[in-house]
C-alpha cells in the first residue's frame, strides 16, 4: 500500500471518526443530540473568540456596582481570571462537541455567552 493510499484511509476514517455520533448517543434524541452538539460546538467557538471581551465586561460590571476604583483594581483581575476560564472551557468545548458533557451538553462557564440580549450578560 503506497503512501497516498495510507493517506487517504487515514483522511476517510478521520472523518467517519468526525461525523459519526458516540455509541452513548442513541440513549438521546437523535435532533436534540444534534441540537446539542450543534450548539455546544457554536458556543465553544464563541467562547473562544468572545473571551478577551472579559477585560471588559468584569471591570464594567464591578464598576457598576461597587464604583470606578473597584473596577478598575477588583474588576480587572476577575476579568483575567474570567477571560482565562472562558478561553479554556471554549477550547474543551470544541475539543468534545460529539460528546454530552456535561450531562445533555451544559454549559461550563456561566454566563453561556459574554453578551447576551443587547447587553453585557450579568
Amino acid at each position: 500500500m503506497g503512501k497516498r493510499t495510507r493517506l487517504g484511509w487515514l483522511v476517510a476514517v478521520g472523518l467517519w471518526l468526525a461525523i459519526s455520533p458516540p455509541a452513548a448517543a442513541e440513549e438521546v434524541h437523535p435532533s436534540s443530540y444534534w441540537d446539542g452538539i450543534a450548539r455546544k460546538l457554536g458556543r465553544g467557538v464563541a467562547n473562544v473568540v468572545t473571551a478577551p471581551l472579559e477585560l471588559i465586561r468584569k471591570p464594567y460590571l464591578v464598576g457598576e456596582q461597587d464604583g470606578g476604583f473597584a473596577g478598575l483594581t477588583v474588576g480587572i483581575v476577575q476579568g483575567v481570571k474570567a477571560m482565562v476560564m472562558r478561553e479554556l472551557a471554549g477550547i474543551y468545548e470544541v475539543a468534545t462537541f460529539m460528546l454530552p458533557i456535561p450531562k445533555e451538553f451544559r454549559p461550563l462557564v456561566s454566563p453561556e455567552f459574554v453578551y447576551a440580549h443587547g447587553d453585557w450578560a450579568p
